[in-house]
């Protein structure tokens, strides 16, 4: 299974430090998170990565067709590829944070496979090109341009397969299937239960797109379902993956809800933990690849750890 990180980019020389760091621990793939009006420019920063490292593939992820124009994001694609060939990656959705906090609305899946159609046509064959998605209908969009599909389902087997087989449907045929997961590894099992505090707010941001409305179709169960209805209803965008947010604040009134998230969107451990749990979703799915995310207390250490499975304990 392939590794990769997707960092928040608040600060363009943080962000450059952690990636630099994750080129030397040998995970593949940078993504830089667009939510512009919350955490910064996303292209300006994927440019300066990529700009002084070496080998990692660096890009959106995820982006959206909404607070750019397709055409836009086919001029950026195309100039970056033009710059560092074979290096650029993209992630597209729907939109979540980076719609909701200026006032707009998701785009509809199929805008979202046209738009990478257009990135296809304006930068070429170069860029890994990946359609984000966290339901069937959203999947099943995937165009032929993409090279991949990045599933929000969490570690559920039967969605993530379900997701798959709609995207290949979508596409024509069989797409390279990757999920994304809030992490934070650890190196002793002394150190799990705070590190599952610390990325309470992640997690809810994650599942409750991941989630959508129809809970109960998404194999959440059936006594959770009113709980995390009024959860997610509560979620305020303007603190949207902040730790010490409100909306961390207010898992505190859903402590099953907020387990059962914690143990459905997450991966905290050790990197021997984290292995064998990657293992479990290989043996039981298709999928190809894991997107972690860096929004924790330390993201050095995260990412230092995170290369640690990479090289010893990959799965």
């Amino acid at each position: 299974m392939e590794i990769a990180v997707s960092h928040l980019p608040t600060d363009p020389a943080r962000a450059l430090e952690i990636a630099r760091l994750a080129e030397e621990v040998g995970i593949g793939t940078f993504g830089v998170a667009d939510s512009s009006h919350l955490y910064g420019a996303m292209y300006p920063v994927a440019q300066h990565i990529l700009a002084h490292t070496r080998t990692i593939q660096v890009g959106p992820c995820v982006t959206n067709p909404v607070t750019r124009h397709p055409s836009v994001h086919a001029a950026d694609v195309a100039a970056l590829n033009g710059l560092f060939p074979g290096r650029v990656f993209v992630a597209m959705g729907t939109g979540d944070s980076a719609v909701h906090s200026v006032g707009l609305r998701p785009a509809d899946p199929g805008q979202v496979g046209e738009a990478l159609d257009t990135i296809r046509a304006a930068a070429g064959p170069g860029p890994q090109l990946f359609l984000a998605a966290s339901g069937p209908r959203a999947a099943a969009a995937t165009p032929v341009s993409a090279d991949g599909v990045l599933l929000g389902g969490g570690f559920e087997p039967g969605w993530l397969g379900r997701l798959a087989t709609a995207a290949a449907e979508g596409a024509g045929r069989r797409q390279r299937g990757w999920m994304i997961a809030v992490a934070h590894l650890v190196e002793r099992d002394s150190e799990v239960a705070a590190a599952r505090q610390a990325v309470r707010a992640s997690v809810i941001a994650v599942a409750r797109h991941g989630l959508g409305v129809n809970l109960a179709g998404r194999g959440v169960p059936a006594d959770l379902v009113p709980g995390l209805r009024e959860l997610f209803s509560r979620y305020v965008f303007a603190e949207h993956a902040r730790p010490d947010g409100a909306n961390a604040r207010t898992l505190a009134d859903y402590p099953r809800e907020e387990a059962y998230l914690l143990d459905r969107f997450a991966l905290v451990g050790t990197p021997g933990e984290a292995a064998e749990r990657l293992r479990a979703v290989e043996e039981k799915t298709d999928i190809e690849g894991i997107v972690l995310t860096t929004t924790v207390p330390d993201p050095m250490t995260h990412v230092a750890l995170i290369g640690r499975l990479v090289q010893g304990g990959r799965a």
